[in-house]
């Protein structure tokens, strides 16, 4: 895996270029979408601590990795309620995402990796 450029698509009315951030915030808001989400999580700079994000800054939980085949991994950092099931709401937001992206924007997606940094009541 490189760190994200662009993606860029070629056709007969011009270029197209879809940014890390497109994308970031496409997998955000469908995971915002998903039972059982508190909301996304940053590591602090300051005391390396995990933080529950705003929603203006919502991206910053996202991470994405362009891989040489041309499709994207994308890493999640979140927090979930207290009680749900773990394992299917993962792997609800890991479908979730993996279409939206997909199908929003062409791109293919190689895997989404869920990494729940904390439980909230």
């Amino acid at each position: 895996m490189e760190e994200f450029m662009a993606i860029k698509y070629k056709n007969n009315y011009g270029k197209v270029s879809i940014s890390e951030t497109v994308i970031a915030n496409i997998a955000a808001a469908s995971v915002m979408e998903s039972y059982g989400v508190v909301g996304l999580a940053s590591r602090s700079t300051k005391d390396g601590f995990y933080k529950l994000l705003g929603i203006d800054n919502m991206n910053r939980g996202v991470k994405v990795l362009r891989n040489i085949d041309g499709t994207v991994t994308i890493d999640i950092s979140l927090f979930l309620n207290y009680g749900v099931r773990i394992a299917v709401v993962c792997q609800n937001i890991i479908e979730n995402v993996k279409y939206n992206v997909e199908h929003s924007l062409n791109v293919g997606v190689s895997s989404v990796n869920i990494l729940v940094q904390g439980i909230r009541s």
